[in-house]
């Protein structure tokens, strides 16, 4: 009889804490997930559905009046940066110099900025403009004004200006936010979600 307490204390310290982790597993909302953006439509005009899931529409190039571009493999910043680049727009190329900083932690890390002309040098862009990891793709406003289209659910332009608006794409080409280039807050959410998207591709590397 007496091995009973010891076969009771055994089960609550050993099989209850696996049962609530597999419970937590399998019910529990994880808040660090990141929404997606885009979704397949069909010709009919319906949110295409695989498997009771949406299905959102990913890309491995961007296609713009210039010419096709890839981005396969690599964590995305879009932005656009206008002819007059007045106070407004430096302060989006500064902020994206805070995102260019990250690749020290995070190699696979561009940002691709789009320029209705060739980018001239100015001493008051960022030194990292136009270089490795930042590249500059030439674009008509109409390229950038249908790459960077806000969503319906985020439709909200008068936050998301297109001269500071920024799009964040996953390593498998999938659309995971937008963000304002002037907002701090904003952009330390970007920074944040650009570090979960390269957690969540270093756990799938290590698989």
């Amino acid at each position: 009889m007496k091995n009973f307490p010891k076969a009771g204390l055994l089960i609550v310290t050993l099989v209850i804490p696996a049962l609530i982790f597999v419970l937590l597993r399998l019910f529990a909302t994880n808040h660090y997930d990141l929404p997606y953006f885009n979704p397949e439509i069909s010709n009919d005009g319906k949110v295409v559905i695989a498997n009771r899931d949406t299905v959102f529409r990913k890309q491995s190039k961007v296609q713009l009046s210039s010419g096709s571009f890839d981005i396969a493999n690599q964590i995305t910043v879009i932005s656009f940066l206008p002819k007059n680049c007045a106070d407004s727009c430096q302060l989006v190329l500064s902020n994206l110099k805070r995102i260019f900083d990250m690749r020290s932690e995070t190699n696979n890390l561009t940002i691709k900025t789009l320029t209705e002309d060739s980018l001239a040098t100015s001493s008051t862009y960022p030194i990292e403009l136009g270089k490795e990891g930042w590249e500059t793709w030439k674009a008509s406003i109409m390229d950038a004004e249908r790459l960077l289209a806000l969503p319906s659910s985020q439709d909200t332009s008068e936050l998301y200006p297109i001269e500071s608006r920024l799009m964040l794409i996953d390593s498998r080409g999938y659309t995971r936010g937008y963000y304002n280039g002037m907002d701090p807050e904003e952009i330390d959410r970007l920074m944040a979600e650009i570090k979960i998207l390269n957690y969540e591709n270093k756990a799938s590397a290590d698989k």
